[in-house]
């Protein structure tokens, strides 16, 4: 077969490295900006930081429009909401949590669990096969603050020459206990809840609410009251006492030596407020990080021989991309948070219930982007409202039609969901399919199983479960 060379014309796309870091920088979050920034600043000294308190005239200005105005405000909280699933323990803990607020255990939160225990047991007079025994057993205690290995483990594990038997190191656990924060050490749920009730001062109440813990807390759990009273020959405000007691104790007591949060925290890149019955729509200016070109660097180009002044020059050519690359990030994140904000007026007026059906591909058209920027600029990026700080993602959702021919947000739906069971009477909560009958008499044609999964993802308990005395 005879060889010979072919010339063929192809078009393809070929991304520069301008544009991959703009898309780099516009799918980031604050917070990873900010990180980004940094690594970019270590490897390009032509770029600087501007401190707070410092002003500079060639620093990012971002005016895409001559209305948009400036606001500082602090960073936000965002937390998810709470609802009672089997045992709410959170809601009444925070509120009788006496052995962990004490300042003992508030200022040794910043050690480990492990760190903790061990400086106790230092100081206690005890042997030295003791003392082996007591390190295995806190070795054992995971970050719970629960035992993970049974007792016949720790049997095995010690040499033979120290002679220990089973009740000795049941003996050691229960001084592990009893010296330890309540709770810890503990081998189960039962166990835990236990020690931390027998910590406290001993009443009537707490005597019932061990038996509860020991023998009844799955009738608690699903909320099977009138079982419970039948069995403790109690009327309702006693098992409310019992229920309140059970909810201030700490399924997990090891978690006050965790140093992972709760909650996490985000700054929102936008605003928007009323301005004379308008509503208006601006970036946050403490979002903005505030860049300018090293002046030493920059004045040392000037005057320097041809070698390093083009090797500089290109740092300087890479430090006006980053800037402008911000700066477009900004201006996009502005643009396309006004468009959304024009098809959710209903939403900033009256809330969640009124939102409007959104897609991406309709914010696409009119701001004249593709539907993958959009994805990435309602990522991980938040708007400050009067009625909250959400993420840009949430004001899309599908539509579902009503009776009356028009088009509801599945987010809407959601809301009137929520609105439906947090007026129910929680001693007799709706059922699914009565949420349906209600919703139908607003002109919502949704099935049960809609309910269902729009309530899972609410994280509303189902009806049994949301009973109350």
């Amino acid at each position: 077969m005879k060889q010979n060379l072919q010339f063929k014309a192809s078009q393809h796309l070929s991304l520069t490295p301008q544009l991959q870091q703009s898309i780099k920088l516009l799918q980031m979050s604050s917070v990873e900006l900010n990180q980004e920034l940094e690594i970019l600043i270590q490897q390009n000294p032509l770029i600087e930081m501007l401190e707070e308190d410092e002003e500079d005239g060639k620093d990012i200005a971002i005016t895409p429009q001559e209305e948009t105005s400036f606001e500082i405000l602090n960073d936000q909280e965002i937390q998810d909401p709470i609802y009672e699933h089997e045992i709410n323990w959170d809601e009444e803990y925070a509120k009788d949590n006496n052995y962990i607020d004490s300042n003992e255990y508030r200022e040794s939160a910043a050690q480990t669990l492990k760190q903790y225990l061990e400086d106790i047991f230092h100081l206690i007079p005890i042997g030295e096969k003791d003392q082996a025994i007591i390190s295995l057993l806190i070795d054992s205690i995971n970050e719970d603050g629960y035992l993970e290995e049974p007792l016949d483990y720790f049997l095995s594990s010690i040499p033979k020459e120290y002679e220990v038997s089973i009740e000795e190191i049941e003996s050691l656990l229960k001084l592990l206990q009893k010296q330890a924060p309540p709770g810890i050490g503990a081998r189960d749920l039962i166990e835990c809840l236990t020690l931390q009730l027998e910590s406290k001062e001993e009443s009537p109440i707490h005597i019932l609410s061990i038996k509860v813990i020991k023998s009844h807390l799955n009738l608690l759990a699903s909320r099977d009251f009138v079982k419970l009273k039948k069995i403790l020959g109690c009327e309702d405000e006693v098992l409310r006492e019992i229920q309140k007691v059970i909810k201030s104790l700490n399924p997990k007591p090891g978690n006050i030596f965790s140093t992972i949060e709760s909650h996490h925290f985000v700054q929102h890149e936008v605003n928007v407020k009323k301005v004379k019955a308008n509503w208006q729509v601006s970036l946050n200016e403490q979002a903005i990080p505030k860049l300018r070109l090293n002046h030493i660097y920059r004045d040392l180009i000037k005057n320097s021989q041809a070698d390093s002044a083009h090797h500089l020059s290109s740092q300087i050519q890479e430090a006006k991309w980053i800037v402008k690359n911000i700066q477009q990030r900004f201006v996009t994140i502005l643009k396309v948070s006004e468009a959304i904000m024009k098809h959710q007026k209903d939403f900033l007026d009256y809330g969640e219930s009124m939102m409007k059906p959104l897609i991406l591909r309709e914010i696409a058209e009119e701001v004249g982007l593709h539907e993958s920027t959009i994805s990435r600029v309602t990522s991980n990026k938040y708007i400050n409202t009067p009625r909250g700080i959400y993420e840009l993602k949430f004001f899309f959702g599908s539509s579902i039609d009503n009776s009356s021919g028009n088009e509801l947000a599945s987010t809407a739906i959601r809301a009137k969901i929520k609105e439906v069971i947090k007026q129910e009477d929680p001693k007799k909560p709706l059922s699914d399919s009565e949420i349906v009958l209600l919703l139908k008499n607003q002109d919502i044609n949704i099935a049960r199983r809609t309910v269902a999964k729009y309530r899972e993802i609410l994280n509303i308990a189902p009806t049994n479960l949301r009973k109350i005395l």
